[in-house]
């Protein structure tokens, strides 16, 4: 399990290498450079940058990355909207504090963040662990939240391949040495602050805990666009699980698609839950889900 794991890290570095790159690409590409800030929330400096103007649009990264996991999205969002990036306790730019990872806590750290911008309200889109945090905050401050956005997110951690929920666990026991690992990759370089032997303790302890907030995530009221690759780490099951929560694949759409679900459902295909994000497809799909 643990020449897996490491495995699997050499891999992430890889992946995190191209996301970096990309990232830097685009800002390149950007006529003007974001703005960026520290919001005081729950006891956190929370790092957050602005791209672009326009409707806002909150968007969350997954663990262990942060802005640069979106790749080429930001700029291609940028162009018509107001993209608030935020990055969560213990990555990114954002210093960690001493309490555990939390979706719920990070949930209320994103209401406290648009709270700070003076924005009651913002389209939200999460990516992964970022997607839990985007139903949360549906959930717990549905007053919040516009349209949302979930890209290859699950309502339990029971909806991830056996294999993947294996590896969390072994995370957390041998994050000393994923921690050295990576502490040699270009992120690293991108975010010196992050404390990496902690950070992947944390997440491997978050993702070890079982959580279930099925019930909570079918009583989610905003539109909503769930995202998958066809070569997810989450499992068919709990991705038709997902859509069927949202009152999806209940009936005929009818003729007109006056029939149809609220929610809606895509599939990247060519894929996996590691670089769904690394071109525009996920950028334009939610594109045209927002403008509807």
């Amino acid at each position: 399990m643990l020449r897996r794991i490491f495995v699997a890290l050499a891999a992430t570095a890889a992946i995190f290498s191209l996301q970096v790159t990309s990232f830097a690409e685009e800002q390149t590409a950007m006529t003007d450079q974001p703005q960026t800030g520290f919001a005081l929330v729950n006891g956190l400096e929370l790092y957050y940058e602005i791209h672009g103007s326009g409707s806002p649009l909150l968007v969350l990264h997954g663990g262990i990355g942060a802005t640069e996991q979106f790749g080429p999205n930001i700029a291609l969002w940028a162009q018509n909207r107001q993209v608030i990036v935020a990055h969560m306790q213990g990555h990114g730019f954002t210093k960690d504090i001493d309490r555990p990872y939390d979706l719920e806590q990070f949930a209320d750290d994103a209401a406290g963040l648009l709270d700070h911008l003076n924005m009651p309200q913002a389209d939200v889109l999460g990516y992964s662990m970022g997607a839990s945090v985007a139903a949360h905050l549906a959930v717990q401050h549905p007053d919040k939240v516009g349209k949302l956005i979930l890209v290859s997110g699950t309502m339990d951690n029971g909806g991830q391949y056996p294999e993947v929920q294996a590896a969390f666990p072994a995370m957390a026991d041998n994050a000393a040495q994923i921690g050295a690992g990576m502490a040699a990759s270009p992120l690293a370089s991108m975010y010196p602050d992050i404390d990496w032997e902690t950070a992947f303790r944390k997440m491997g302890e978050l993702q070890s805990q079982s959580h279930d907030y099925g019930d909570q995530f079918a009583r989610i009221t905003a539109p909503t666009l769930l995202v998958f690759a066809d070569a997810d780490s989450v499992t068919g099951d709990h991705i038709l699980a997902m859509y069927r929560a949202l009152g999806g694949f209940q009936r005929d759409g009818g003729l007109d698609g006056s029939q149809r679900a609220q929610a809606q459902l895509a599939i990247v295909p060519g894929h996996t839950h590691y670089n769904i994000l690394e071109t525009t497809q996920v950028g334009q799909l939610s594109e045209t889900f927002l403008a509807q």
